[in-house]
């Protein structure tokens, strides 16, 4: 939408409106000024239901997401195979060392089974 003002020779310059210019001024923006606390009250309603919207879809994805990690075909691996991955994550040069930075450490930060299990494999390569 576009405004045709009799002042837009003037407007963004440092023109000093006249007595008889600022009441033609204010009769002008009048309703353009309401039109703007309209559309303002309509933006912050807006804001408001997006907000209520966002709440919603965050408890949404928290309760799907939570869901979703219990079907994690992860979850459902044989220990016997996931086992075999952790003692390939071993080095073989050389002894395991305890970082943080490397297995079997950083694989039992997954989880407590996961902790029990790359304890084992540790154990397992250090007898084997």
């Amino acid at each position: 939408m576009k405004f045709e003002s009799p002042f837009s020779d003037r407007l963004g310059t440092n023109y000093c409106a006249t007595g008889d210019e600022v009441l033609e001024i204010q009769h002008l923006i009048a309703e353009p000024t309401r039109k703007l606390l309209i559309l303002e009250e309509e933006i912050a309603q807006l804001e408001k239901a997006i907000e209520k919207l966002e709440k919603d879809r965050k408890i949404y994805n928290t309760f799907v997401e939570a869901h979703k990690a219990l079907i994690s075909p992860i979850r459902r691996m044989p220990l016997d195979v996931l086992s075999e991955i952790f003692l390939a994550c071993l080095p073989t040069h050389r002894n395991c060392v305890m970082s943080a930075s490397e297995a079997p450490v950083i694989l039992g930060r997954i989880c407590s089974s996961w902790r029990a299990l790359s304890l084992e494999s540790r154990d397992a390569a250090s007898l084997g």
